[in-house]
């Protein structure tokens, strides 16, 4: 693999967590409005402003890459999910979020370490 293939599988893993992170921003304030609990509607407003801030660090960091910020479209799958979740029990909406952030990292931290084995090989060229 080389460091061009790297690059490309960085960039749209960039590219996925920024849509997540999206998607997380509009599903917070609509699990907010159903809440019946002030201070858990608070905490999801709270997350939704989180879930933007770490979108907008995602798309600084595509666009420094030079990679386009995708469209902040969704997939009929993404709608249905949408739908799903804010219709679900809250807990399990953040365990879903939860493990989709940590299926990411997962991710990150595989292409680092293929990037660390490979670093030596593509230094060489």
């Amino acid at each position: 693999m080389d460091k061009d293939i790297l690059r490309s599988l960085l960039c749209f893993r960039l590219q996925r967590s920024y849509r997540r992170k999206r998607s997380a921003f509009r599903l917070y304030p609509a699990l907010a409005e159903r809440e019946a609990l002030a201070y858990r509607r608070e905490l999801l407003l709270i997350l939704a402003r989180n879930a933007e801030k770490s979108a907008i660090t995602y798309a600084i960091r595509l666009l420094h890459l030079n990679v386009t910020v995708p469209q902040d479209l969704d997939t009929w799958s993404e709608r249905l999910w949408y739908w799903l979740l804010v219709h679900s029990k809250l807990q399990w909406v953040i365990a879903w979020i939860e493990w989709q952030q940590h299926k990411d990292a997962r991710l990150y931290i595989r292409l680092f370490q293929m990037y660390s084995i490979l670093s030596p090989a593509l230094k060489h060229r």
